[in-house]
């Protein structure tokens, strides 16, 4: 046999077994991790989603396929031990909060221009549950904001003019306020007073307080006032929010008209930022950024990025 001849076979061997190397090697999988949406749990752990998107492609890089997948999860605040709870791909949770006792949170899964259709009420307990376990409320056409109460038996929710309460099971619906301008945002979990936000005839953002039978309103004055309120669980007085200037600040209710804001942090992105029970450190995602939980120490003032 030539030398041509054998050199020929030789490299038909060698082109076969690379096309059958490439043939049983030709995809690869490509994942990538998205964290949005905390909040904290009764014990200080915090519940986020989580987001999987994996992309298939063939040996030159091509694209083959990809999916997403969505899972409400749950870590130690310091980004440990992560727990997936439930698949909500599809439907991820907006604005969660979570009952200031016991193993629930409430999450919109329904948004159409800017209203949450509907709030879940979510028991998320890693045992055995016992008692309530879903509860899917609707609002038509759609509430604005909503938390829980401080007994943890009720939620609050507004409208651009009227304020509510209702039980967890969706009955009981009772009107707290009604016949209001521009309302944007309620908060109660911790305290005795509703907190929320409405917007004056200048466009200034206004901080007031009532009671939940109604009586008791305060407005405070716009320059005290904060968007995104939370009531601190150490001091129901303490208020904690977005203020003027993108800075996240804090203000004293109990000082009423002589209240002032007080810088916890300039340049501030957080999104949705959710005062914890211990009333030290307020978690969310960033404007702007697809992925990312961070945590905000009010004590010192410094960030960091848990996931």
């Amino acid at each position: 046999m030539s030398n041509k001849i054998r050199c020929g076979s030789f490299l038909g061997v060698i082109l076969i077994l690379m096309a059958a190397a490439l043939t049983g090697c030709g995809t690869r999988s490509e994942s990538t991790y998205y964290y949005y949406s905390p909040t904290w749990t009764v014990d200080g752990n915090l519940l986020f989603v989580k987001g999987l998107q994996v992309v298939n492609k063939d040996v030159v890089g091509t694209q083959t396929g990809s999916a997403f997948t969505e899972t409400l999860s749950l870590m130690t605040a310091a980004g440990a031990s992560e727990a997936p709870l439930y698949d909500v791909t599809g439907a991820p949770p907006y604005a969660m909060t979570c009952a200031p006792a016991g193993t629930y949170a409430a999450y919109a899964t329904q948004v159409s221009g800017g209203l949450y259709g509907n709030i879940i009420i979510q028991n998320i307990s890693t045992g055995t549950h016992t008692g309530l376990d879903r509860v899917e409320l609707k609002f038509v056409p759609g509430i604005l904001s909503f938390d829980w109460s401080g007994d943890a038996k009720k939620l609050v929710y507004c409208t651009a003019t009227e304020i509510h309460t209702l039980n967890l099971d969706g009955t009981g619906d009772t009107a707290v306020l009604t016949g209001q301008t521009a309302l944007t945002f309620v908060s109660w979990k911790y305290g005795t007073r509703i907190a929320y936000t409405h917007t004056d005839t200048n466009g200034k953002t206004v901080l007031s307080f009532v009671k939940a039978d109604g009586t008791g309103q305060v407005d405070l004055a716009a320059a005290a006032s904060v968007d995104r309120p939370q009531i601190s669980a150490v001091n129901a007085n303490l208020v904690y929010g977005l203020g003027g200037g993108g800075a996240y600040c804090s203000v004293d209710s109990s000082l009423g008209a002589a209240a002032t804001t007080t810088e916890v942090a300039a340049a501030f992105k957080g999104q949705l930022p959710r005062l914890n029970p211990a009333g030290n450190k307020v978690t969310y995602s960033k404007a702007g950024e697809q992925s990312g939980i961070y945590l905000l120490d009010l004590t010192t003032g410094l960030e960091t990025k848990v996931k």
